[in-house]
């Protein structure tokens, strides 16, 4: 049998309920807005989760919390859960595309509020699909 399950990764066999390796289906796994961000970073569905600082990678503040910065916009209400991925994670996002470019996070740092997160722009150099 096949299915997906988040341990996993995504889709795998299953085989007299033993779990083999990753997508030995042959099922392809989307690379584009995992790996890289397109467009304005709405889709981006990756786990880039910090942000360069200026001595060091800064963690990203989850989006559900009001701490180290509150926000009251962008919390992941059903709205923003669908439409934006955000969530009680702290992975990097962009509920705001009317305003920024992409995907970003409030960080940790109290002298941070936001930033980008660095994550590459998906072009020709990635394909769609992986197997």
């Amino acid at each position: 049998s096949s299915g997906i399950n988040a341990e996993y990764g995504g889709p795998h066999c299953e085989v007299a309920g033993h779990v083999y390796l990753k997508s030995p289906c042959g099922i392809p796994r989307c690379v584009w807005d995992v790996k890289c961000s397109a467009g304005l970073g709405t889709g981006y569905r990756g786990n880039v989760n910090s942000v360069e600082g200026i001595v060091s990678n800064v963690a990203c503040q989850a989006w559900n919390k009001d701490y180290p910065h509150h926000h009251s916009e962008f919390h992941p209400t059903s709205h923003n859960i669908e439409r934006y991925g955000l969530g009680k994670h702290n992975y990097c996002r962009n509920p705001d595309p009317q305003q920024l470019k992409k995907p970003w996070c409030y960080t940790t740092s109290s002298w941070i509020r936001w930033q980008y997160c660095d994550i590459p722009t998906c072009s020709t150099e990635f394909p769609y699909f992986e197997h």
